[in-house]
């Protein structure tokens, strides 16, 4: 069976949960005597030497990738439109596809691509599966976090051009001011006058007023590509919940858990802390929507006595300014460490050298790696009490959970792990199995066979 995995990115360069996974797979489909493959995206000139459009072709763990350049983004690149509909993006998918003969393509993100990769493989009466490793189909933030802070449940004119201009970098905030002065203004009234003016010769003279309209059809467009999904998977149940709400699923969209790969964890050295310190730690992005600053608050609220360390894990040079902040938080305080990224093998050691790990995120998270291999480890989780973290945490039993945004509330938490005789043991003892990347396969295994057998008794 060939398989056709898409992703928004992959590795080398990329190697944050959506491209694990799909390396997880594809080496086990290979394992089993498959063909897999991989077309992804790749960021484009000047953050990359690779010009839009264009094509890379190499091996990663002999499994053949083609990657293709992404479009410039930002709102001076036609950031509305090419975010949702990238011709150039469906051409080098259709050409890839016909190159290689898939039986089934496996989507585990659009973004950078496109949703007009999905009518393109479908032209080829491919199958098409399609993973929701977030939520880039109903949010173009991804996040589903609003530019005022609060969390969202779906597309709403009123505010996803303010919270694109809000992720606008600095160096490109010339068109972004533009739009957020008009927004300010009369958000309504200027979508509606976007929609009028694209349909005439003024609109040549206003790019501003054309993303904007650009930005109010990507609902509706990604919907009906999206219906030409034949299977849909949400990894959580709130995930699934927000896919249907806005339109999308319907009666093709199932929950299932992630499968993770389980033998550098197993592998590790155990060496559990049976004594003080408390030891901490955080494996991730260190992006502000991932949190880790208010751990950092919240680890210096702990009483001067506490007896505790905090270990953080993340790429130290991909977000710049965050990090010279969180730097700026711990300040001289030797018991927080700035560890650095790690290598995928390095995990179980990683894990095996914290008590427990802290998930500080401010989105939804629908359903994080780094939880499920924490718990393959056997290290409990104190996570927000938020989205597809409440799913795989559960409260005073392998985890506990925080308020959002809280670092009160999570300083407390992590104080109780340090006071309350038992806790820590009483959540380890709560942690249950996860779902293995061989079962996970077992199941796709099964899903691909009956799409590929719909399709032949066409």
């Amino acid at each position: 069976m060939k398989v056709l995995f898409v992703a928004h990115q992959f590795f080398p360069e990329h190697f944050a949960g959506v491209e694990v996974l799909t390396l997880w797979l594809a080496r086990e489909f290979k394992a089993r005597g498959h063909e897999p493959y991989v077309f992804a995206a790749k960021r484009s000139f000047p953050v990359h030497d690779m010009r839009p459009g264009e094509i890379e072709n190499y091996e990663y763990d002999g499994i053949p990738v083609r990657r293709v350049g992404r479009p410039r983004e930002g709102l001076r690149f036609h950031y509305g439109r090419l975010n949702y509909e990238n011709e150039t993006m469906a051409a080098r998918a259709r050409e890839y596809a016909r190159e290689i003969g898939p039986d089934v393509v496996h989507a585990m993100n659009f973004q950078g691509l496109s949703a007009s990769v999905i009518p393109a493989f479908k032209e080829l009466g491919l199958p098409i599966v399609y993973t929701a490793t977030d939520f880039w189909v109903v949010c173009p933030v991804v996040d589903l976090r609003r530019h005022d802070g609060a969390m969202c449940r779906g597309p709403d004119l009123a505010h996803c051009p303010r919270c694109i201009v809000d992720r606008t970098p600095m160096r490109r905030r010339f068109v972004a001011r533009t739009v957020k002065k008009i927004l300010d203004l009369t958000p309504n009234v200027a979508l509606k006058a976007a929609g009028r003016l694209s349909e005439t010769r003024l609109s040549v003279y206003s790019h501003t007023l054309r993303q904007l309209h650009n930005i109010g059809e990507r609902p509706e467009y990604i919907r009906g590509a999206m219906e030409q999904v034949d299977h849909i998977i949400a990894p959580s149940q709130i995930t699934r919940d927000l896919l249907t709400s806005n339109g999308i699923g319907a009666e093709k969209i199932e929950v299932s858990h992630y499968g993770i790969e389980t033998s550098y964890i197993h592998s590790a050295p155990k060496k559990r802390n049976l004594r003080s310190p408390l030891r901490l730690g955080f494996n991730g992005t260190l992006a502000p929507h991932k949190g880790c600053d208010i751990l950092i608050r919240a680890f210096k609220g702990l009483p001067p006595e506490a007896d505790a360390t905090l270990t953080v894990h993340g790429n130290l040079q991909r977000f710049k300014p965050f990090v010279e902040e969180l730097r700026r938080l711990a300040g001289e305080d030797e018991r927080i460490t700035f560890a650095g990224a790690f290598a995928r093998e390095k995990v179980g050691q990683v894990l095996s050298e914290i008590d427990v790990l802290i998930v500080p995120s401010r989105w939804y998270e629908n359903a994080p790696v780094v939880i499920y291999e924490a718990f393959a480890a056997g290290v409990p989780v104190v996570a927000t009490n938020l989205g597809g973290l409440t799913e795989s945490v559960r409260h005073e039993e392998n985890g506990l959970l925080f308020e959002l945004e809280d670092a009160r509330d999570l300083a407390w938490q992590l104080r109780r792990l340090l006071e309350e005789p038992g806790l820590l043991e009483k959540l380890r003892s709560g942690i249950g199995p996860v779902k293995t990347v061989e079962e996970k396969v077992d199941e796709l295994e099964r899903l691909y066979g009956t799409l590929m057998e719909k399709r032949a008794a066409i």
